[in-house]
């Protein structure tokens, strides 16, 4: 949280998109994402999960945007080149697409 929104990035530290962010921080924890590398593709992976059924951990996706469920109704995204990576926003901050459990 605090770090830098750069389109196409993949550091946690120096910068990444939100598909890059979700894909790091799952790579960090030992789960290999690395082949889906859009938000769109991350839609496919792990197993479906109803929002009745979300977890911390779970894969939130939206149109051209995808985040971490946190746990209290909040996601951690990178969230644009003014906000960053930031772990404050609602998790219904748009229409829900799909939301994926990969662990």
């Amino acid at each position: 949280v605090g770090n830098p929104y750069v389109w196409g990035g993949n550091s946690l530290t120096e910068g990444c998109d939100c598909s890059g962010f979700v894909v790091q921080v799952y790579k960090h924890f030992g789960i290999n994402l690395s082949g889906s590398r859009s938000s769109a593709a991350l839609r496919g992976v792990g197993q479906a999960v109803s929002y009745e059924n979300i977890q911390a951990g779970d894969i939130v996706c939206y149109s051209g945007h995808v985040g971490i469920y946190t746990g209290g109704g909040t996601i951690v995204e990178a969230q644009s080149t003014r906000a960053g990576i930031t772990a404050n926003r609602s998790v219904t901050c748009k229409p829900i697409l799909a939301i994926r459990r990969v662990i």
